[in-house]
């Protein structure tokens, strides 16, 4: 546990530090303008032509590139410069000097160039349905806020609706504010979220914990030519949507979760990943279940058996004795419930495939299994950044 929590720490502090210190955020700010060029289909032709100056390269090797690995234009003109041995400084005046030209050539026609450091907008919209054997889990989650580069903050307003064999209920979820650090050292991207959840939703419908609730989460990240493996860790005082998959049910209780994996990028970017999540509870634990009749609890005692796996109970005269094989889990049986610690342990593996649809819309698909839980998840979702549906020639 020590050895956890040690490393826990290091990837909560090691971000914001990075964000801070990072040596080459010059670097990621050209990269960024050039990209929101290249996003407006009336300027994208000639900063392409920019770049195939740079690298002496014909402007449809470039295209074909970009078609090919899903990488941004930036980021393959920073790899070939990266490839042909020129270091950061070499690279932030190549970019500079790409930019410089690009200006000159729009100053002709009166065009501005966007800035990219200013905060932009965010407006989405997120709505997903997961299925698994106990229940069908809906959710529509709004998104507002603002992103730059190295920051953002959001706002959520879930709401969920859940379908089980004998409820049938919904409602506002817990209200969030989430704030985002990022920055990248040393060919690593570092990040860094904190999320508060406030009380809004009911806790008799499995929808909140009933206070006020904390996740801080680090991650760390490598990008190769069609690869982005990364691992995380954060600390909670509640679990319901944030480790692996949607549960449920929600939890009041302290918890250290896991995560890791690594994300392919496809052709026509197309992302597709591969990844496990650990979740490892801290003291007991009160459970607010969505698929069990809201009031129904088990007088507020641990579950019998205490460490056991789940469905185990004690007979009669205190012998463990197996349960019928018919028998429900815990969040099926009541809708409140204390349980151990070592219960809640849970832990699987996860694959992904998301696909853009168009602009400002995306739709993506998980599979999940809990192993503990002899659980699979299976989750479809459909993305909508509204900013870029409604203004799809616009920067901000």
């Amino acid at each position: 546990m020590k050895r956890i929590l040690t490393a826990l720490c290091v990837l909560l502090v090691l971000p914001p530090f990075v964000c801070a210190q990072t040596p080459n955020a010059a670097i990621q700010r050209e990269m960024s303008t050039i990209d929101a060029l290249c996003a407006d289909p009336a300027l994208k032709l000639a900063v392409v032509a920019a770049m195939a100056d740079t690298l002496q390269v014909h402007r449809n090797h470039l295209l074909l590139l970009h078609k090919d690995t899903g990488q941004s234009f930036a980021a393959i003109v920073v790899s070939a410069l990266r490839a042909r041995g020129i270091r950061e400084e070499g690279i932030l005046r190549s970019l500079s000097a790409l930019l410089r030209d690009v200006n000159r050539q729009l100053a002709r026609y009166n065009v501005v160039t966007p800035s990219v450091t200013a905060p932009r907008p965010v407006l989405s919209l997120r709505s997903s349905v997961d299925y698994n054997s106990s229940a069908t889990l809906y959710s529509l989650v709004p998104e507002f806020g603002f992103d730059s580069i190295h920051a953002a903050v959001v706002v959520g307003v879930p709401y969920y609706r859940t379908f089980a064999n004998n409820v049938s209920s919904g409602g506002l979820g817990d209200v969030y504010v989430a704030g985002f650090l990022r920055g990248r050292a040393a060919g690593f991207d570092f990040g860094s979220a904190l999320t508060a959840g406030a009380p809004t939703g009911n806790r008799n419908q499995g929808l909140g914990a009933g206070k006020v609730t904390i996740d801080a989460t680090g991650t760390v990240a490598r990008r190769f030519a069609f690869a982005r493996p990364w691992v995380s860790a954060g600390f909670a005082n509640s679990v319901f949507n944030s480790v692996g998959y949607q549960r449920p049910y929600t939890t009041d209780g302290n918890a250290i979760h896991l995560s890791g994996g690594v994300e392919f990028t496809l052709p026509r970017k197309v992302a597709a990943g591969i990844g496990g999540f650990g979740l490892e509870p801290i003291g007991n634990q009160v459970i607010y279940s969505q698929t069990a009749q809201a009031g129904s609890q088990n007088g507020g005692g641990l579950m019998p058996g205490g460490n056991m796996s789940f469905g185990m109970g004690m007979g009669n005269n205190g012998e463990t004795t197996m349960p019928p094989a018919t028998s429900m889990p815990f969040y099926d049986r009541t809708q409140q419930s204390v349980v151990n610690a070592s219960d809640l342990r849970d832990y699987g593996a996860s694959v992904w495939l998301s696909v853009p649809l168009h602009t400002g819309l995306s739709l993506s698909s998980v599979v999940s299994r809990s192993v503990p839980f002899h659980l699979t998840i299976v989750r479809v979702s459909i993305g909508v950044d509204l900013v870029r549906l409604l203004f799809p020639g616009k920067h901000f």
